[in-house]
C-alpha cells in the first residue's frame, strides 16, 4: 500500500525550541493544521543548506570508518568470548562428572539464566538529557544544535544533575512526559508531512498485525482514508490472510468499493478535531462502546443493552456483570443524557484506556450481592425504578400478532408485573 503526497500548503507554523509550536495558521482550509487553529503544530523539517550537506557527508564518511573499526573490534571480542565459552563448557562437564550431577544443574548454579525486565515508563536519564537539550540548544539554528552524544556528555558532568532531590527528579520526569504527550498529539503542518506520517505509522502497524496473525491465527481488516478533499493521503485497505473475502462473500461488496465509499463519506464530513469531538458524537461513541462491551461479556444474550435506570437489578443481579471504574465526577446515567462535554470526554477517555470496563462477578460476589439486595427489599426499600403500570390493568384483552390483528381468540388477564431486565431506546 502506498500513500501519495502531492499537495502543498500555504501556512507556515512558528518554530519553537521544543520542536512543537502552538500557532494560528493562515486563513485557509488546505491543510489539517489550517483546519485546526490553536492546536499544537509539528513544524516541518527545513531543507539543508550547502554547508549542512557537506557536514552531513563528512559525518557519513566518519561513521563508515568508525563502523569498519568497530566491526574488527567486535570480531576479536566474539572470538575471545567463544574461547571462554568453550573453556567454561569443558570445566562444567568436569564438575558434573566429578560430583555426579547433571550438566544443566551446574549451569543453573552458575547463574546462567538471567531475567531482565524492559521498563516502559519514562526514565530519569532521558528526562535529564531532554532538560539539558532544552538548555543548550535554545536559540541555536538548525545545523548549530549540539548532537545527542554532546548533550549527554555535558549532562554527565553538570553538577546540578549529580545530587538531585526527589522533587527535582519528579519535575524532570513530568516535563518529559508532557513534552512527549504534546508531540504525540500535535497536528502536522503540511499535507505531505501528514501523508508521510500516516504511511510510516500504518506500515509499522501492518507489520505488527501480520506477526500477530501468524502467532495467534486471528483475522484483522483495516480501512483508512483521508479526512478532507485537500488532504493528499490516498484511501487504502489492509487485511490479514483471506479476511477480505468476508466483504465479498457475506456483504457482496468489494474492499475497493467500500474504501471509496468511506473516502466519500469522510470528505463530505470534512470535520476538524473539535467538530469530531462534538457532544453528540461523544454521546454516540460512549453508548456504542458500553453496549458493545456488555454484549461481549454476555455471550448468551446478544441483544442485551445496558439499563442505567435499573442497573442493579437488570444487569448486576440478573447477569452477574458489573461496570468498574466509572469516573467519579461523571453522573452514572446514559451517555445520551449527559450534556456536559467535559464529562463525556472523561468517560470516553476512561473507556478507551480500559480504566472503565465490564467485569464478571465471581460466584461468591454474585451471591453476596443478591443477599444484600434481598435485605434491602426486606427493609422496605424499593430497589431500582418500577416500570409504569399498564392503563388497562385488570381488564380482559385479546392477544394480537404484532398489532396487525387477532392471532387467536384466547382471553388473557392483564398484569402489572413485567420484567425490568430489558430496556428500550429511551434508556440510551
Amino acid at each position: 500500500m502506498t500513500i501519495a503526497s502531492t499537495c502543498s500548503t500555504n501556512s507556515t507554523p512558528a518554530v519553537s525550541n521544543g520542536g512543537v509550536s502552538i500557532t494560528q495558521p493562515a486563513g485557509n482550509k488546505s491543510t489539517w493544521a489550517a483546519r485546526n487553529p490553536g492546536w499544537p503544530v509539528m513544524p516541518p523539517r527545513q531543507p539543508l543548506s550547502a554547508a549542512e550537506k557537506e557536514h552531513r557527508r563528512a559525518e557519513a564518511a566518519s561513521r563508515q570508518i568508525s563502523a569498519a573499526q568497530r566491526k574488527d573490534r567486535d570480531a576479536l571480542l566474539n572470538e575471545a568470548v567463544r574461547s571462554l565459552a568453550d573453556e567454561l563448557e569443558a570445566k562444567v562437564q568436569v564438575i558434573a562428572t566429578t560430583h555426579n550431577i547433571t550438566h544443566e544443574k551446574v549451569k543453573k548454579l552458575l547463574g546462567g539464566h538471567k531475567y531482565y525486565r524492559n521498563p516502559r515508563s519514562t526514565q530519569l536519564a532521558n528526562a535529564i538529557v531532554h532538560d539539558k537539550a532544552h538548555e543548550v540548544n535554545e536559540g541555536r539554528t538548525r545545523g548549530e544544535k549540539l548532537s545527542l552524544q554532546q548533550i549527554r556528555d555535558l549532562a554527565r558532568v553538570d553538577p546540578k544533575y549529580q545530587e538531585m532531590t526527589q522533587d527535582e527528579k519528579d519535575e524532570l520526569l513530568r516535563a518529559l512526559t508532557e513534552y512527549r504527550a504534546l508531540k504525540n498529539t500535535s497536528v502536522r503542518a503540511t499535507n505531505s508531512a501528514a501523508a508521510r506520517n500516516a504511511q510510516s505509522t500504518l506500515e509499522h502497524v501492518f507489520k505488527i498485525l501480520d506477526g500477530l496473525a501468524l502467532r495467534t491465527g486471528i483475522y484483522v481488516c483495516l480501512f483508512a482514508t483521508r479526512g478532507h478533499v485537500y488532504d493528499s493521503s490516498q484511501p487504502f485497505w489492509y487485511g490479514t490472510d483471506n479476511v477480505m473475502d468476508f466483504w465479498e462473500d457475506v456483504l457482496d461488496v468489494e474492499p475497493d468499493e467500500l474504501v471509496r465509499k468511506l473516502e466519500q463519506w469522510a470528505c463530505m464530513q470534512g470535520k476538524n478535531i473539535e467538530e469530531r469531538n462534538s457532544v453528540e458524537g461523544m454521546q454516540r461513541l460512549c453508548a456504542r462502546m458500553l453496549n458493545s462491551g456488555l454484549r461481549s461479556y454476555s455471550l448468551l444474550h446478544k441483544k442485551i443493552r445496558i439499563n442505567f435506570i435499573n442497573f442493579e437489578v437488570a444487569i448486576k443481579e440478573k447477569y452477574g456483570i458489573d461496570l468498574l471504574g466509572w469516573p467519579e465526577d461523571v453522573p452514572f446515567q446514559s451517555p445520551r443524557a449527559i450534556i456536559n462535554a467535559e464529562h463525556l470526554r472523561t468517560l470516553r477517555d476512561a473507556l478507551k484506556a480500559g480504566t472503565c470496563r465490564w467485569a464478571h462477578m465471581s460466584r461468591q460476589q454474585h451471591l453476596e450481592y443478591q443477599e444484600r439486595l434481598k435485605e434491602r427489599r426486606g427493609a422496605g426499600e424499593v430497589v431500582g425504578k418500577p416500570r409504569k403500570k399498564r392503563n388497562d390493568v385488570g381488564r380482559k384483552r385479546r392477544r394480537t400478532a404484532g398489532g396487525k390483528g387477532l392471532k387467536s381468540a384466547t382471553i388473557i388477564e392483564s398484569s402489572s408485573e413485567e420484567s425490568s431486565s430489558t430496556c428500550g431506546e429511551d434508556d440510551l
